[in-house]
């Protein structure tokens, strides 16, 4: 039973992974209002693909719920009905929730497929935590983190519909994130206590990986909020290569703070080959690539006039390290 425990939560955690990969992408383009309207997109199950699904069409048959893009408003139907002669009013009401009416096949595809890739995280989780009742009583604490982990992914996609209601209000998109981050860190627990490995070599320095990693998860949240900020500047029309020019004060401390978290891992590095007679095991060499890779598209952003396509491979590069200095960590402090 624990193998298939152990299953569900590895696969919760790569989905999860690629949720985040998928929500960055959808920032990147600009597709977060693709679906004006959640848990369905313009009223379908399956989304539109083409301009004439989203406006009204005389004789054409509509479902309750179902929104229509009409003179610039979205619009919702009342009733199961058949479009007559000429568009009847009283038959449609207004979508309130915001004023965002605007179809782009594009945009509402990515943002429906991210919204795919989340449900399908769903899967596992809930299968693994109906599976972790059955250890409720010898492993309580898995049982435990099962839960929580469900209880989290249900949180953050409420959150997402409040985010879509509310038209990418900010502060939400941050909030929505740090759910993210819960999600994952939840998911690298709930492994680690169904395995229950440690590593003595790593007992040895597991304070400053502890603290590497709480460094990493800070300048996370400061790199979240200059994303903030950027999208801010993107939508006032700023052109990608005048964006960092214009970012306030927290960029430069973003910027700062990731050589703080370079100098910290470094010294992992140093404490680790000191122990082992100068030499580093694979975990710790793609430990290290997985930071350089995330300094290096930080650093393409800030001067290759902020490619939007490095943003994601910067916060899911960010996000893969994270999952592995925590994960280093919980092994670092079992015996």
């Amino acid at each position: 039973m624990e193998k298939w425990i152990l299953f569900c939560a590895k696969a919760a955690l790569v989905l999860s992974l690629m949720v985040v990969l998928a929500g960055s992408t959808v920032r990147m383009t600009g597709s977060g209002m693709g679906c004006p309207d959640w848990p369905k997109c313009f009223g379908y199950y399956i989304p539109p693909t083409n301009v004439s699904q989203v406006e009204w069409t005389q004789g054409r048959s509509y479902i309750k719920g179902q929104i229509i893009v009409h003179n610039e408003a979205l619009w919702l139907a009342k009733e199961n009905h058949v479009a007559g002669d000429s568009y009847k009013a009283e038959l449609w009401e207004k979508y309130t929730r915001h004023d965002y009416a605007i179809f782009n096949p594009m945009h509402t595809w990515i943002e429906y497929i991210n919204r795919l890739i989340g449900a399908l995280t769903g899967v596992p989780v809930l299968i693994g935590f109906f599976l972790s009742l059955t250890l409720i009583r010898r492993k309580p604490f898995t049982t435990f983190l099962a839960t929580l982990l469900l209880f989290l992914l249900g949180f953050v996609a409420w959150l997402g519909k409040v985010v879509v209601d509310g038209n990418l209000i900010p502060h939400q998109i941050t909030l929505h994130m740090m759910g993210a981050v819960a999600i994952i860190l939840t998911a690298i627990l709930f492994v680690q206590s169904i395995e229950r490995k440690g590593n003595t070599q790593l007992g040895k320095i597991k304070f400053i990986i502890a603290l590497a990693t709480a460094l990493s998860i800070v300048q996370l949240v400061l790199g979240t909020n200059v994303r903030e900020e950027v999208d801010i500047l993107l939508k006032l029309g700023v052109n990608r290569a005048d964006v960092i020019d214009q970012l306030p004060v927290m960029f430069k401390v973003h910027r700062s703070f990731s050589l703080l978290v370079l100098i910290t891992n470094l010294w992992i590095v140093y404490k680790w080959k000191a122990a082992n007679n100068g030499r580093l095991n694979q975990k710790m060499r793609l430990w290290m690539a997985i930071l350089l890779l995330v300094i290096a598209s930080g650093v393409g952003m800030a001067y290759l006039d902020f490619p939007a396509i490095l943003q994601p491979i910067h916060l899911l590069f960010a996000f893969v390290f994270i999952a592995l200095q925590f994960s280093t960590t919980l092994h670092a402090f079992k015996k």
